[in-house]
């Protein structure tokens, strides 16, 4: 496993009630991902012990991720067959409007969540933009 903990944030009323777990096999942060409601349980925070880590937030076949491994670059998955519309998501207990391609199902989020998790790279199946350039993925930009 490439991260050491993840941080599931719970949010009941103006207060997050969530927690940070160590990080001892993919089915754990696959659950809690997959209890991302959009309301209440709106991020998944993947996490080493730099600044390298994986947002997952949303929920409910519309989730956004990113990727940075320094903190200043960030990478989001897209999908470029949708708009550039607005959506609205929840995302760490806020509402926040999203590009329609940033709302992502729930499978090209795992897939992307997987190979982050165990490997620390992104995952080359899907599609990444980094400050609105798509960006083929060869190998682990670190």
């Amino acid at each position: 496993m490439f991260i050491s903990k993840f941080s599931v944030e719970h949010w009941l009323g103006n207060q997050n009630r969530g927690c940070v777990e160590q990080a001892q096999s993919w089915l754990e942060i696959e659950a809690a991902i997959k209890e991302l409601d959009g309301q209440r349980k709106t991020l998944v925070t993947l996490e080493t012990e730099g600044e390298t880590h994986m947002a997952i937030g949303g929920g409910i076949q519309k989730y956004v991720v990113y990727v940075t491994f320094d903190n200043d670059n960030f990478h989001y998955l897209v999908d470029p067959s949708k708009s550039d519309t607005d959506e609205t998501v929840i995302v760490g207990g806020q509402e926040g409007i999203y590009p329609a391609k940033s709302c992502i199902d729930l499978n090209r989020t795992l897939k992307a969540a997987k190979t982050f998790a165990e490997l620390g790279t992104m995952e080359k199946s899907v599609i990444w933009e980094q400050d609105g350039v798509v960006e083929p993925v060869y190998s682990n930009p670190k």
